[in-house]
């Protein structure tokens, strides 16, 4: 992540995501500070990054575009969007029905595995589990916590994957890192900030050198992709990288990438030799419904020998042409077998399925 810190700014304003499955709230950069970065960046950092970064100034016009989505350039990958929250949701209920314990329940299952969040965005899902991580007790054994995030664009990865990841370390960071420069010669003053308001927050060297010994104290590696899932599919073929858990939120709604998606999924989870056919199950319907015993959440991470897949998903995506029930199909035929792990029915209709081979 050397390219993503060296594009950080000196500061970044953030707001908490109150979630109703947790007790503490999530922490994610703003938007339109995020926006503004792009904006006011002086001489120095724009050499910086125009040395540095893949696509230049070209993909900072489009990240910077006041739209959602421009197919094949801009994914939206700046905002939040429903899906990455409904994750949250099913792997917070899913892991235990107790409110005030599920950061510790998830923390203990993510502990020791390898998870890939595929068009990451904010990266609230993987946010969420760095969290619960750190508030564990370090481990004693060697076993090391792998998060990989892949996103299109690799500047989305620098203005908000890798902030929200920094907030969600913070209640574990010492609190001397945490700090506000004073005007005039007035000394720097530690602040600790409440976690329930928006606030500011210096990164600083020493922040952000305490993040990395955290996260290498812990015994978790952060590894970044970005650009088109072809390449990361050849990337996970070579490297014969699997994984226990592979997330991915509100990236089905082009057809057109259907296939190149279920290409990853199928190289990062891992095809079972033998296994011919599909499945679908589906769960008896209501508002909210959740099956704790989906496969996916049965066992620690570290522990899985065949790795499951959450797609989090709305039932149609209108006016761009992708649906829930055409993925399901396409990736059936692909010899996968998918559940309905949880599912909304008010509004437009949302789902999260679980996948594997």
């Amino acid at each position: 992540m050397t390219w993503q810190i060296a594009t950080l700014p000196e500061a970044i304003s953030y707001s908490p995501l109150n979630l109703r499955v947790l007790t503490t709230s999530l922490l994610r950069r703003d938007l339109f500070d995020a926006r503004f970065q792009l904006l006011t960046k002086d001489s120095e950092r724009s050499e910086e990054k125009e040395d540095a970064t893949p696509e230049g100034e070209e993909e900072e016009d489009y990240v910077d575009a006041q739209t959602d989505l421009i197919p094949g350039f801009y994914e939206g990958g700046l905002k939040t969007w429903e899906g990455g929250v409904d994750l949250v949701e099913t792997i917070a209920e899913s892991l235990s029905p107790v409110k005030e314990e599920r950061d510790q329940k998830v923390g203990e299952w993510a502990r020791g595995g390898k998870v890939l969040e595929v068009g990451c965005g904010t990266a609230l899902p993987t946010a969420f589990l760095l969290r619960s991580l750190l508030s564990l007790p370090p481990s004693e054994t060697p076993t090391r916590t792998v998060f990989h995030l892949q996103d299109y664009n690799s500047l989305v990865l620098s203005l908000v994957t890798l902030p929200n990841l920094i907030l969600a370390a913070l209640p574990y960071l010492p609190p001397d890192v945490l700090r506000l420069p004073q005007e005039g010669d007035e000394p720097i003053e530690t602040v600790v900030p409440d976690m329930e308001l928006p606030g500011n927050l210096s990164l600083n060297e020493d922040l952000i050198a305490a993040f990395k010994s955290l996260l290498e104290e812990r015994g978790i590696d952060v590894k970044f992709s970005h650009g088109h899932w072809e390449g990361l599919s050849k990337e996970l073929e070579q490297q014969d990288e699997k994984y226990g858990l592979v997330l991915t939120a509100e990236t089905i709604y082009s057809p057109e990438s259907t296939p190149a998606l279920i290409g990853v999924l199928r190289e990062a989870i891992g095809k079972q030799a033998g296994n011919a056919g599909h499945k679908q199950v589906q769960l008896e319907s209501g508002l909210g419904s959740l099956s704790v015993q989906e496969a996916w959440a049965t066992a620690p991470l570290a522990e899985i020998t065949r790795g499951h897949a959450l797609v989090a998903a709305k039932v149609l995506y209108f006016g761009v042409g992708g649906d829930l029930q055409t993925f399901v199909e396409t990736v059936e035929k692909d010899g996968a077998q998918t559940s309905t792990v949880k599912h909304w029915s008010q509004g437009v209709g949302r789902k999260v399925v679980q996948v594997g081979w």
